[in-house]
């Protein structure tokens, strides 16, 4: 077998096994996969896995980067679309330029690496953070706030690092003014050009019917606006995050329902994939980058820089956290009416607390150009070391603090999660209800299309099905409109999971029997799946 396919399986097997084991002892799976490979990393005879600089961004980062677009809330991240704001772009320039002087003055690298090197620990990873957070169900505000920033900040710190690199390469000193233009000007292109391509994407699919196609393109969305945008000198970073905007915000209208359904699974694992290669391969690159800075300092003199890269990273993120909002809460206060929105202590905390950095930062670190770029190689090899500290160090730290941060600090909302869920299910119902009784009453007066015909004991038995679930939903709400003491609902759901199982159990008789065309079988436990799937999430 080739060796590149067995450690393909064997990086396979590895996030198999690890991830398994975090969800066992209920910890955030990339902190268990970066500690698990690095352990993996120090067995003698393990292979250092080695991918192409270049692949690394052209592999990794177009999917992740669109999904995570294209799965964000619009609308929510346009509600919070200040504090996002500040900490995608504002505190990414803030970290960099804090990491560079700490870089340049105590590190002793040139201006230009160290601005790379803050340009590349800027932004956040939002798999460690918003898997603790969604667990157990935080602020839906801290949540928003972590996406949004991880899906913008990402674009803002590798335009930036794209900038310096390719002035690196083109032996050209950086200039403050040169840097902001050329910044701006990718920027521009990428968002320009990822807005075409993903227009382009869903006129195309909303010619296409069949899901395998549709998901697809979705996949080709990706790789094409990235690809498009970099060819042409731009940002593929911000071109593919724009691509997924755009089709998300017309997914409503361009996807099928059953192709919504198996598009999320689709990219559910492979994000996972792509997420937990990456971070096996940070723990699995430790003794190539041990080996690479070993002859250039001491052993406790390395230890030190590592040490204070991470301090410097949480420090200046803490700092941002506390002073920028209040900062600009003060001057709305002086330059609007009306109140700015609250910022509590406690959020706060849990968001500067969140600042995890994960695969983007690796994947950036490894595609550090190997020559010809104006960096040596003593350098490049400092920058990943440091790069891959200040992941290890903010992903277990924080990592491993953060669930009983949240617990402690009281920013657990299941409760109030509950209750707009229930909400928004009794506006539904109530919404089916209405257009029943319209139907009912074209029934009644003669006036017939093809929705209406019904017969009075299919409007009857309808009726009743939805009245029914519409006080079912009632009971769940208090008369103040939070939930009900007695949940009594989770009863009543561990009934339907039971009803499933037997039907499942049906279903496995008639499978053994023969009775049943193998197509209607797959269709029937399709049906089971879905259902069941409802009741684990209600």
């Amino acid at each position: 077998m080739v060796p590149d396919v067995r450690l393909l399986l064997l990086l396979l097997l590895a996030v198999a096994v690890l991830a398994g084991f975090a969800r066992a002892v209920n910890l955030s799976y990339p902190i268990v996969l970066v500690l698990g490979g690095v352990a993996l990393g120090l067995i003698p005879g393990i292979p250092s896995p080695h991918i192409a600089p270049d692949l690394i961004f052209l592999v990794f980062l177009p999917p992740l980067l669109y999904s995570a677009a294209f799965l964000a809330p619009n609308e929510d991240l346009r509600e919070h679309a200040r504090p996002i704001g500040l900490l995608a772009t504002g505190l990414v320039l803030f970290t960099m330029v804090g990491v560079a002087l700490l870089a340049h003055l105590v590190v002793g690298l040139d201006w230009a690496p160290s601005f790379l090197l803050g340009a590349i620990v800027g932004p956040t990873d939002p798999v460690a953070a918003t898997s603790v957070v969604r667990r157990l169900c935080a602020s839906e505000r801290i949540q928003t706030v972590l996406e949004g920033e991880s899906l913008v900040n990402d674009a803002t710190a590798l335009t930036a690092y794209t900038v310096i690199l390719s002035s690196l390469a083109a032996g050209s000193s950086l200039s403050v003014g040169g840097v902001v233009l050329k910044f701006l000007l990718m920027a521009a292109g990428g968002i320009a050009i990822g807005a075409a391509v993903g227009w382009i994407s869903t006129q195309a699919r909303k010619r296409v019917e069949a899901s395998n196609i549709e998901i697809t393109l979705s996949l080709l969305t990706a790789y094409a606006a990235y690809i498009a945008a970099d060819g042409a000198g731009a940002s593929g970073v911000l071109a593919a995050v724009t691509a997924g905007l755009v089709v998300g915000s017309r997914s409503g209208e361009v996807l099928l329902p059953e192709t919504r359904l198996q598009a999320f699974a689709f990219w559910d694992v492979l994000v996972f994939l792509l997420n937990s290669i990456l971070f096996l391969l940070v723990g699995l690159e430790v003794r190539r980058i041990v080996n690479g800075v070993a002859g250039s300092a001491s052993t406790l003199g390395l230890v030190g820089e590592a040490f204070a890269v991470v301090i410097v990273v949480i420090g200046l993120r803490m700092a941002w956290m506390f002073a920028v909002p209040r900062l600009i809460d003060g001057l709305l206060l002086r330059w609007q009416r009306g109140e700015p929105l609250p910022h509590p202590w406690q959020e706060q905390l849990v968001l500067g607390w969140s600042g995890m950095r994960g695969a983007v930062s690796l994947a950036a670190a490894l595609a550090l150009p190997l020559g010809h770029s104006g960096l040596g190689a003593d350098e490049r090899s400092l920058l990943i070391f440091l790069t891959f500290t200040t992941i290890l160090g903010t992903l277990v730290l924080p990592g491993l603090t953060l669930a009983p941060l949240v617990q402690r600090l009281g920013l657990v909302e299941n409760e109030e999660r509950r209750r707009q869920e229930t909400e928004a299910r009794l506006e539904l119902a109530h919404a089916a209800l209405a257009r029943l009784e319209e139907v009912a009453q074209r029934h009644d007066g003669g006036q017939h299309d093809t929705i209406d015909e019904v017969s009075e004991r299919s409007l009857g038995r309808l009726r009743e099905s939805y009245e029914t679930r519409i006080g079912r939903l009632e009971e769940r709400l208090d008369d103040d409109g939070g939930l009900a003491e007695e949940m009594e609902p989770s009863a009543e759901r561990r009934l339907r999971h039971a009803l499933v199982l037997a039907e499942r159990e049906k279903l496995g008789e008639l499978r053994d029997d023969g009775r049943v065309p193998l197509d209607g079988l797959r269709k029937l436990e399709r049906e089971l799946d879905l259902e069941e799937t409802r009741l684990r999430r209600r």
